[in-house]
């Protein structure tokens, strides 16, 4: 019964720290639906490629992954309560400008860079990362 005991005090001191750490929760759960989206774009252009433009299959795939981010964002990294509809709306709000981006980035690296579309969408993810977290904390989940 001893032996548990150092597992227990770890186990309190990393949910206090997830508690405790807004960023942190934040690299957690962002990590994810960075993966989640690419997954999703990926096995979806695989799937419909030949039937679907590739800006078409972002888009379709962007509803998908941003419901999927909204969730994840709200309830475990900001931790918000309140209008579930109003906080959705300014959480693709932020989300218009990265699906901008996309449509505008993903284009150029594929027709002129000659990059592969999942590729480009790599590529993308990693640049629309940085900015998430300031859109979100002080647009989607702002509180007065």
């Amino acid at each position: 019964m001893k032996a548990l005991v150092p597992i227990q005090r770890s186990w309190v001191r990393l949910v206090d720290c997830w508690q405790q750490h807004e960023r942190l929760r934040f690299i957690v759960i962002g990590v994810y639906n960075t993966a989640f989206g690419y997954v999703a774009f990926a096995a979806t252009y695989l799937l419909l490629h030949r039937r679907m433009h590739y800006l078409g299959i972002l888009v379709l795939v962007h509803l998908v992954a941003v419901s999927n981010a909204f969730l994840g964002h709200k309830y475990l990294t900001f931790q918000v309560r309140g209008n579930l509809l109003k906080d959705y709306l300014r959480f693709n709000l932020a989300y218009l400008g990265v699906l901008a981006v996309g449509l505008i980035g993903l284009p150029f690296l594929v027709e002129v860079c000659r990059l592969h579309p999942l590729a480009g969408q790599a590529i993308l993810n990693l640049l629309t990362i940085l900015s998430s977290y300031l859109l979100h904390k002080h647009l989607s989940f702002r509180r007065a």
